[in-house]
């Protein structure tokens, strides 16, 4: 599948908030590679279509799968208003336990919202599962004859993600149904950028008060900040001719996505009505709770730098009952005397919050992604850096992008219409034409453990060992690059080293190591061992003269490493295991 055309590309772009799926047609991607189809989600009562759907997970009271996104918040409500939730599982906003977790397992557990542990293989799986099935009954209906056997999937990832939790979701990808050589990562801020490079001019505008179009032409070099619901990656692109993409310096961001506004808001709430009284209102019905926070979430979308007065807030009746019965006040008694008399009124069923304290929602966030961008123009190698390119649903905020704006006044920034789905077309795009990405910046120093040639002015004297075979002291345990952090490396490259085999790499193997560094010895602190080959030695041992080919292959979403003993022409091919055990 990798080495042919698909005759359809399937992409699934599973976010931390929002999660959905597209494709395309072969014959239509020729003709229109804009011509993309997405599925209509149905939110709360049926009142709202969404391209999108939440990620969250309900699983029943035997721990099977039950439903996905807003049929999971829907029957989950429906469950706690009549009690009958106990023993249901729900997940959400689950996907940033990749980006947090610096030692994932594939028995890693992740807690449902009531504090129960599940595999997060699992819960992967079953979100991906559901994404796939979905995807291929919308297949069915519009094309007779359909075989999964023409899909190329693509999954889609933060550039920023370490190469363990890319390794998660290709696993929970299979586990799915979706087999392995037809599945392809594709990084979320080159997806984007390929969606924005087939964009129509008039399509891609400028983020300012006096609008204006513009347009991507060869040469031009644009940083792509793709802030979603969790993270934000930054990386800097340049388009080459034939519209291949070339990237400048390696992806960096954080997790200052819109997630980060919600947690704020949350904060507010628990200060203004106290953890125990929101806790029971989730326990009591479900549905206002969710309804609080999926107000919060169109409000969210509507605060401009420029907003004056207050924002009108919903608030459930019942929330009001609870924290009179809980604090025995009531709540407008409780804000005359609290830090919010002056920022908070509150008049039946509604909150009037001061505009100035919504605007602090956004604080971290825009600080956050400006300081990170900041961080990536004045560490990279080329800095005329001409455009901003911003995508992802949460960079459609105008606090956002006032933010980025006023702080990076001599560079345009750019955003399209459906700035929240880029990511998702464009990895449709990516299934067809995965060339299109011409080079990547690596993260990392790749490298093998070789002995040197012993020199004192160099190499400590505990790694000193003599070698009986060709009587000279070497230095054990160096570090032998093959290429370093911050190297522009093609798609698809291979880098070829040669050494000479000796004894002990029959039995512990040829160590292959990674670092965010370029160290001189495996056994610097910034190391982290890939993992090892291990090769057959021959009766006898090899001869003086023999030479093992040691060829690494970067550029993509896979690293793999063949070795080739050239005396005897075995050849072992491995790739890592990122995963902890």
């Amino acid at each position: 599948m990798t080495g042919c055309a698909p005759l359809i590309a399937a992409a699934i772009d599973f976010g931390t908030t929002f999660s959905g799926y597209a494709f395309s047609f072969r014959h239509d991607y020729d003709r229109d590679p804009l011509k993309i189809s997405s599925n209509s989600w149905i939110a709360g009562g049926g009142s709202l279509m969404s391209q999108k759907t939440p990620s969250t997970l309900l699983l029943d009271s035997d721990k099977k799968f039950h439903s996905f996104g807003y049929d999971a918040e829907n029957k989950y409500s429906e469950l706690t208003e009549n009690e009958n939730h106990h023993g249901w599982l729900y997940f959400k906003r689950f996907k940033m336990l990749l980006h947090n977790n610096n030692v994932l397992r594939r028995s890693t557990m992740i807690q449902d919202v009531n504090g129960v542990s599940m595999p997060a293989m699992t819960i992967f799986s079953m979100a991906i599962r559901y994404l796939r099935e979905h995807l291929l009954e919308t297949l069915h209906r519009q094309m007779d004859g359909f075989d999964e056997d023409m899909i190329r999937w693509v999954l889609t990832v933060p550039a920023i993600w370490s190469d363990g939790a890319k390794q998660f979701m290709r696993e929970a990808a299979k586990d799915a149904g979706i087999q392995n050589h037809q599945l392809t990562l594709a990084l979320e801020p080159e997806a984007a950028s390929l969606y924005c490079m087939k964009q129509p001019m008039t399509k891609l505008a400028t983020v300012d008060k006096k609008t204006s179009y513009v347009e991507f032409e060869i040469g031009t070099k644009y940083m792509v900040i793709d802030i979603g619901g969790g993270t934000v990656d930054i990386t800097i692109h340049q388009i080459l001719p034939g519209k291949k993409i070339r990237e400048i310096q390696a992806a960096s961001g954080g997790s200052y996505g819109g997630t980060n506004v919600d947690s704020k808001f949350n904060q507010f709430l628990v200060k203004l009505f106290g953890n125990d009284v929101l806790t029971e209102l989730k326990n009591e019905c479900m549905q206002d709770y969710l309804d609080l926070f999926r107000d919060f979430e169109i409000k969210k979308r509507t605060i401009k730098p420029t907003s004056e007065g207050r924002i009108n807030f919903r608030l459930p009746y019942l929330l009001m009952e609870i924290y009179k019965k809980t604090t025995e006040e009531e709540l407008t008694e409780s804000l005359a005397n609290s830090s919010f008399s002056k920022t908070v009124v509150v008049r039946g069923d509604k909150m009037l919050v001061d505009v100035s304290v919504c605007k602090d929602f956004f604080k971290d966030a825009c600080e956050g992604i400006v300081k990170s961008a900041e961080q990536a123009l004045q560490t990279a190698k080329e800095v005329d850096i001409s455009k901003i390119l911003l995508v992802g649903g949460f960079s459609e905020s105008q606090m956002i992008q006032t933010a980025i704006r006023d702080k990076f006044q001599g560079i345009t920034v750019v955003s399209t219409a459906d700035a929240g789905l880029a990511v998702l077309k464009g990895a449709v795009l990516f299934g067809h034409e995965p060339d299109t990405i011409k080079s990547r910046v690596m993260k990392f120093s790749y490298g093998v453990e070789a002995n040197e040639p012993y020199d004192p002015d160099i190499h400590p004297d505990i790694y000193k060992f003599w070698q009986t075979p060709k009587s000279r002291w070497m230095c054990r345990h160096c570090f032998d690059s093959f290429v370093k952090a911050g190297d522009e490396v093609e798609v698809g490259s291979t880098i070829t080293n040669n050494y000479g085999p000796e004894e002990k790499d029959a039995t512990e193997g040829i160590g292959i190591y990674a670092s965010t560094q370029d160290p001189k010895f495996i056994t610097d602190s910034s190391c982290s061992r890939l993992g090892a080959i291990y090769i057959k030695m021959p009766n006898g041992g090899w001869p003086l003269d023999a030479s093992l080919q040691v060829e690494m292959k970067f550029g993509g979403t896979e690293f793999t490493v063949t070795i080739t003993d050239e005396w005897f022409g075995d050849s072992y091919t491995d790739s890592f295991d990122f995963l902890e055990k």
